[in-house]
């Protein structure tokens, strides 16, 4: 009699599992297409529904999201409970100076929407990225490889092949656009994604040959924009991946190599370079003169003026979206920081730079797994290119600019959380006793 309620207990046990791995397999059939349709039209914006700043990858991991809460996997905690605590209080902050800032501004409906799209941003996209296997983030990171890789290849075929100026893809000086619709926020989002490639050459997840072909074609691609915070962004993002991510050992032979071939090739190698480039970037470099560099004269009349606005708004902002409203200019100030401390005080703006240097936290985490130097080494470069770019940018909540930024959080994070479990396992086979000791 005591056998069969045991019999029954078993088979409802394996209805129960099997149950759940249909269930399972079922959310995956619509969330893992969605997420990967999402990663590979983020930096496209030009392929949207409507003219605003909602774009089909929006829909798509919005609907990611969507399946995900209904199925229960969601993770508040997706790369440490520190980390992600960090993330969150100052993501918080961030919302909430501009919230209480916009109440009394001529316009708080439009306050709602910028708050909506930094929080959906910089949490619901976190969100989704929190319920993916290690296998799945490694996929993802691949598909946004190609999808940056298109973006260039496109803008080469625009203006090499078809000729294009002065259309959506073209600006009339020649400078790339692209399916991004902009010039400095395509060439930085480009740099961005070279730490990215870099780490999954290091890692053995994709073929060195694979990883020159892309990194030689995202730079390309930077020439074509023609910007100049872009190729200090690519130069900036490599330098801080090769010292922290590479063997100083295997980097002589390759760095030697290239120094001989410019120092040989002289003004060869110019001559074949894009012409905005030649005239944007090379003029500035070669003369020192930074007006040569395009805008630069107009942002440092804006940054100016929002210093002088700052020591208003130290506690309370003029609200989202307000600073073009009262500047002489009538355009938003170039400067992340500047913009958040005006429009939502100066908490918003700390808030923005503790929310992101939460994301450092994995960064340090991984560094004690074995191998884990070239996934800290992408988190690092991608980080200090991001708040460095913030420098130059107004508001950052397009999608584009946050997907480069987690990705290496949570390859490291998967990672870590990996090597650990296989060190663990180990460990308790160690402990476990052997035939011998069992009978004893």
């Amino acid at each position: 009699m005591t056998d069969i309620p045991n019999d029954l207990d078993q088979e409802w046990r394996e209805k129960t599992y099997s149950a759940e791995m249909r269930r399972s397999k079922i959310i995956m059939f619509f969330d893992y297409p969605l997420v990967v349709g999402g990663v590979f039209l983020c930096s496209m914006v030009y392929i949207r529904p409507t003219a605003g700043n909602i774009t089909f990858s929006d829909i798509m991991f919005a609907a990611a999201l969507v399946v995900l809460l209904l199925s229960g996997r969601i993770s508040f905690y997706p790369f440490g409970r520190m980390s992600a605590a960090v993330w969150l209080v100052g993501l918080s902050t961030l919302l909430a100076g501009l919230t209480i800032s916009s109440m009394k501004s001529p316009d708080p409906m439009r306050a709602m929407a910028v708050v909506a799209q930094y929080a959906y941003a910089y949490l619901a996209i976190m969100l989704i990225f929190s319920s993916q296997s290690a296998k799945n983030i490694v996929t993802f990171a691949k598909v946004y490889i190609l999808s940056i890789s298109v973006i260039c290849l496109h803008g080469v075929y625009l203006i090499h092949y078809d000729g294009q100026r002065d259309t959506v893809f073209v600006t009339g000086s020649g400078r790339l656009t692209g399916l991004m619709e902009r010039t400095n926020e395509c060439a930085t989002v480009i740099a961005l994604c070279v730490p990215i490639v870099l780490v999954l050459c290091t890692t053995g997840h994709m073929r060195k040959t694979t990883g020159f072909l892309a990194v030689a074609i995202m730079t390309y691609g930077i020439l074509l924009t023609g910007s100049n915070s872009g190729l200090m962004s690519l130069v900036c993002g490599v330098g801080i991946f090769a010292l922290l991510g590479l063997s100083w050992k295997r980097m002589l032979l390759p760095l030697a190599i290239g120094v001989t071939i410019l120092a040989l090739s002289g003004g060869l190698v110019t001559e074949y370079l894009p012409a905005t480039f030649q005239k944007r970037v090379l003029g500035a470099l070669e003369t020192g003169d930074l007006g040569k560099a395009g805008s630069f004269d107009g942002r440092v009349e804006l940054i100016n003026e929002a210093l002088e606005m700052t020591s208003d708004t130290i506690f309370i902002g003029v609200g989202a979206d307000q600073y073009r409203v009262g500047s002489q200019y009538h355009a938003p100030v170039h400067n992340v920081y500047l913009l958040l401390w005006i429009e939502g005080g100066l908490i918003s703006a700390i808030g923005f730079l503790v929310m992101v240097l939460g994301g450092l936290g994995p960064a340090i985490s991984v560094l004690k797994v074995p191998g884990g130097r070239p996934f800290a080494a992408a988190i690092l470069a991608n980080v200090t290119v991001f708040l460095l770019a913030a420098n130059a940018l107004p508001h950052i909540y397009s999608r584009f600019w946050v997907l480069p930024v987690l990705l290496p959080i949570f390859l490291a994070s998967t990672f870590a959380d990996k090597e650990r479990g296989l060190l663990r396992g180990r460990a308790d086979t160690d402990r476990a006793p052997g035939p011998l000791g069992a009978l004893g």
